[in-house]
């Protein structure tokens, strides 16, 4: 059955190519893979777009480097036209999935884009998530400099992307952003602290609790529960009496996780 498929991403009619790289990524056979990399840059936007969605389904990492090649080279496509809409969050996020950290290849073109391809703020914003998947503290510099950018969409995704890298070296940059007028940069940056485990943002963190973002609350209670620090009951206790529902529920989690981390290290 694969084989009949494979064969019909190069038939005439482009029906019956949508129809083969739609039923290949619902097999998820990784024997496809080079067959539907072929078809990225097919003639029909419907063939493209179901090549995309099947190789992330399938979801061999060999075919990163082709996808973002893909996307770099195909900026008006109809894949980026869906890919921005809210119906297009699930394939971005398997994409960015799909990414293997280390890969020059990949880095290499993704540095090419961010730094000559003629992006809008929603094409700047994934593949600055992109890099914060695929790469290592030596990003670490020039995503801090896209931190300067005007859009808040690349802002945001930078400070996602520090958090995904996971080095200390960013916490300093990270502390300052707590303060930042933009709701979804506190909130991101909350959770990337969260992420780095620096004992220097319990304090900064536990002040978040007060900000007056419901989303930046909840990323705080949730970033304190996985800094481990029991310094953090008494505040998440007061937490429970927020007046959001998923302020309560994150800042419960986050207490029974530094009890249970409390009790066994007293153990």
């Amino acid at each position: 059955m694969i084989e009949t498929h494979i064969t019909n991403l190069r038939h005439a009619d482009p029906a019956v190519r949508y129809n083969a790289a739609q039923e290949l990524g619902k097999l998820g056979d990784a024997r496809a893979v080079d067959a539907l990399v072929a078809a990225l840059p097919d003639t029909d936007d419907k063939v493209q777009y179901a090549a995309v969605s099947s190789l992330v389904k399938i979801g061999d990492s060999r075919a990163a480097e082709p996808l973002i090649a893909s996307l770099i080279d195909q900026l008006d496509s109809r894949v980026w036209g869906l890919m921005k809409l809210n119906i297009g969050m699930r394939l971005r996020h398997g994409l960015l999935d799909l990414l293997p950290r280390g890969d020059e290849l990949l880095l290499a073109k993704l540095h090419m884009a961010l730094g000559d391809a003629p992006l809008d703020a929603h094409q700047r914003a994934f593949f600055t998530r992109a890099l914060g998947r695929a790469g290592s503290a030596s990003e670490i510099d020039p995503l801090m400099a896209t931190l300067r950018h005007a859009a808040d969409d690349v802002r945001v995704a930078a400070v996602e992307a520090l958090g995904w890298i996971g080095d200390a070296s960013a916490a300093g940059m990270l502390l300052t952003l707590l303060h930042d007028r933009n709701e979804q940069v506190r909130e991101v940056s909350v959770e990337a602290l969260g992420r780095l485990g620096d004992p220097r943002a319990v304090d900064p963190v536990i002040g978040m609790l007060k900000d007056r973002s419901e989303w930046v609350r909840r990323a705080a209670a949730e970033a304190l529960g996985a800094l481990g620090d029991p310094r953090a009951l008494d505040p998440l206790g007061e937490a429970l009496h927020d007046e959001d529902e998923m302020v309560q529920d994150a800042a419960f989690d986050a207490i029974k996780q530094l009890s249970t981390d409390h009790f066994t290290t007293v153990l």
